[in-house]
């Protein structure tokens, strides 16, 4: 009976040796999940570096797609601002193409003036609205054009007729006959002038 039970009792803690020496394949199955567990690191982070690539891309086109849009309203306000200046001087050289006549009369009138009249305070009174009158224009920003002296420019004079002088250059503007007035840099009118020629040369006559 005693070695019945002692039979037995190696036999219970035989596997249990089986067990213990093989502790090799033990370390081998630590290893090849070692290695499972690096793997799927190793794909994950390849995903999030792949996520972060595309989101820094994404992040590209809507700078990208911001820089432009920025670009667009910029041109647009310029364009815009452009527009209202150009309709806003087309509006002012308008008006001041139903003004210039009157102040053409205005101008005659006062050129007009007999010198024993010009202390009148009647003739001071238009003077004095002349002069404001002026100052309004050049507040606007138009300037009168054409001076006697002046060298002829076809940009801005219009020369109604040649008059053949040896006392001025030939080119030289003698009288002005209606001034010419500019907006900035736009031409409203130009001034109608007389263009000293040059003078005609006779010769002596042939024996």
């Amino acid at each position: 009976m005693e070695q019945n039970e002692q039979e037995q009792q190696e036999n219970e803690n035989q596997p249990e040796k089986s067990a213990q020496s093989r502790p090799e394949e033990g370390a081998q199955d630590g290893v090849l999940y070692a290695e499972v567990v690096d793997e799927e690191e190793g794909q994950a982070t390849d995903e999030v570096q792949q996520e972060l690539r595309e989101a820094q891309q994404k992040v590209e086109e809507y700078l990208d797609l911001l820089r432009r849009t920025q670009a667009d309203f910029i041109n647009f306000r310029r364009r815009m601002n452009q527009e209202q200046t150009e309709t806003r001087t087309t509006a002012q050289i308008a008006l001041l193409n139903q003004l210039l006549p009157v102040l053409d009369d205005f101008e005659r009138a006062l050129g007009a003036i007999p010198g024993d009249l010009v202390q009148h305070p009647w003739v001071q009174g238009l003077l004095l609205v002349a002069r404001r009158l002026t100052t309004q224009l050049d507040q606007l920003g138009v300037r009168q054009m054409g001076a006697s002296g002046e060298s002829f420019d076809p940009r801005l004079h219009e020369a109604i007729t040649l008059d053949e002088s040896a006392d001025v250059p030939e080119g030289t503007i003698i009288q002005v006959v209606r001034s010419g007035y500019m907006l900035g840099d736009r031409i409203i009118r130009p001034a109608q002038v007389i263009v000293a020629g040059a003078p005609s040369s006779v010769g002596d006559p042939v024996e």
